[in-house]
């Protein structure tokens, strides 16, 4: 019975002893390759990591706002994936903060790979307006984006990458449309032909495109015209060109009143339309408005 404890207690010993043995074996393995991977990374085998911007651009114009579309493509030299910890910008014109913010879960960068990662900055014009002194409408300012992207790499060091981006943003205004004209050449009960001459002006300090020039005409209330024209005009800044739309009509369909009130000397009419605009900084449409009425 003796001899049997003694064996006994040996095996239970020994094998506590060979247990706690592997344990520092394991703590000890991932010890050596956390310190290897800190000395050749503060040695620079492995290099840094890096980020740069490989696309920018502006997106979603409107007459609210528009968005500085950012691409930043981040490397990661180790051969362990890196977590982003944090990634933060502001936009800045004129040296005064528009916006600033942080991106929701930027994710890591895989082993010795990369990730590109999508910024975009949503710039509302009121912002702006309000930020710049003595901005207007229709001007073209300076903007500045920095960022910073921050990461936890192997050996407890943290490190981050600054970015800047500097471009342009525009800040549109309705172009002026005005009706300069509107003249009959022939009226009759079965026909009436005539022109309604537009005179547009580039109220912007950048080039403008009409690329679509909607329009509906009313006479007495009735609406006996509508078309649309593509690729009507093309303006510098403060440039005024006429536009001429020929028009023709059936007033038999109209009726009697329509017919009578295009013969006198002064008709009432009311025109209105909406525009499509095309602009280096992108293309976008404006809601109808009335050009002009009598």
């Amino acid at each position: 019975m003796a001899h049997t404890v003694q064996v006994d207690e040996r095996g239970v010993v020994g094998g506590e002893t060979s247990g706690r043995r592997r344990g520092v074996a394991r703590i000890s393995f991932v010890a050596i390759v956390m310190g290897v991977l800190a000395l050749v990374s503060g040695c620079g085998v492995l290099g840094k990591p890096s980020a740069n911007i490989v696309d920018a651009k502006l997106t979603d114009l409107s007459l609210e706002g528009v968005t500085v579309a950012l691409k930043v493509d981040v490397k990661n030299p180790y051969p362990v994936a890196v977590p982003l910890t944090n990634v933060g910008y502001a936009l800045s014109s004129r040296e005064e903060s528009i916006l600033t913010g942080e991106l929701d879960n930027p994710g890591s960068i895989p082993a010795r790979g990369s990730k590109t990662l999508d910024v975009p900055l949503r710039v509302k014009f009121a912002d702006v307006l309000a930020a710049v002194e003595g901005l207007k409408l229709g001007a073209v300012v300076p903007y500045a984006v920095n960022m910073n992207f921050n990461l936890d790499v192997p050996g407890g060091e943290k490190v981050s990458l600054p970015l800047k981006k500097e471009g342009e943003l525009p800040i549109p205004d309705v172009p002026d449309v005005r009706v300069n004209e509107v003249s009959w050449d022939e009226i009759s009960v079965l026909s009436a032909k005539g022109h309604i001459r537009l005179d547009v002006t580039n109220t912007n300090e950048f080039d403008v495109g009409l690329s679509k020039l909607a329009y509906a005409m009313s006479v007495g209330g009735t609406k006996v015209v509508s078309g649309k024209l593509s690729d009507a005009a093309s303006l510098s800044p403060g440039e005024t060109e006429t536009i001429e739309i020929p028009v023709k009509i059936s007033p038999a369909s109209l009726g009697l009143a329509v017919v009578n009130m295009l013969k006198s000397n002064k008709p009432s009419y009311e025109i209105v339309g909406d525009l499509g605009l095309k602009t280096r900084f992108g293309n976008f449409e404006l809601p109808a408005k009335r050009f002009g009425s009598r």
